[in-house]
């Protein structure tokens, strides 16, 4: 039997909404529908309407390229302005050697990001993980990797600056590692936002991993 990754389950404040990944055309569809029920048909909305539906089709079409495995968008985050805020999980396949101590798998993960290798230059890479404005923090049996930088997409009229913050959780009981990316094009609010994702990751629980010979048996025998 083939164990299944382990997932992460949100509990997001708010309200959100989540866009099915199967396809390019599945995700587009429920984006549509999305900016549909929030900014309705009025001509006068139509610029706004067509200006979140690029921004969100390209970045649901770029995690579905991506390989990834759910994404939420924000609708309303207390009085914050509503679309604003994504939130994209991967479950990626990265050597990351094979054990599965947390502290382990962190090391790998760091000299993954930073282009270097595990032993002599931990330490190091360590510093230049922490000098680049990363952060490492305990969340349970997982060490979390955090990094953050200022983002432009789009161009002349539709050039807009972003915060991204990426999460690097790494999964308990094993040698890998789960990616939660966050963006936000409230900008001016980074801080406060640094701080709800921070808590939104802290809130996460994984999802026990199923195993792919139990779920055929269970389908053979309902």
């Amino acid at each position: 039997m083939t164990a299944a990754r382990a997932a992460l389950e949100f509990r997001l404040p708010g309200e959100w909404w989540e866009v099915p990944l199967g396809s390019p055309a599945e995700a587009a569809e429920s984006i549509r529908e999305l900016v549909r029920r929030q900014y309705g048909r009025r001509d006068d909305d139509a610029a706004i309407r067509a200006a979140h539906r690029r921004r969100l089709t390209d970045a649901a079409g770029r995690a579905i390229s991506a390989g990834a495995t759910q994404q939420h968008i924000a609708l309303r985050l207390a009085s914050r302005a509503t679309l604003a805020t994504t939130l994209i999980e991967y479950r990626p396949a990265l050597p990351l050697g094979d054990r599965p101590e947390p502290a382990l798998v962190a090391e790998h993960l760091v000299a993954g990001l930073l282009g270097g290798t595990v032993g002599p230059d931990s330490d190091r890479l360590w510093s230049e993980f922490a000098e680049d404005g990363g952060v490492a923090f305990e969340k349970g049996d997982s060490i979390v990797l955090r990094r953050s930088r200022l983002v432009t997409s789009g161009s002349g009229d539709d050039e807009a600056e972003a915060l991204q913050v990426d999460y690097w959780l790494t999964e308990p009981g094993r040698p890998a590692a789960v990616l939660v990316g966050f963006s936000t094009i409230l900008v001016d609010a980074g801080p406060l936002m640094l701080e709800l994702f921070d808590a939104i990751v802290a809130a996460a629980e994984w999802r026990p991993a199923e195993r792919t010979g139990d779920l055929r048996a269970e389908l053979a025998s309902g």
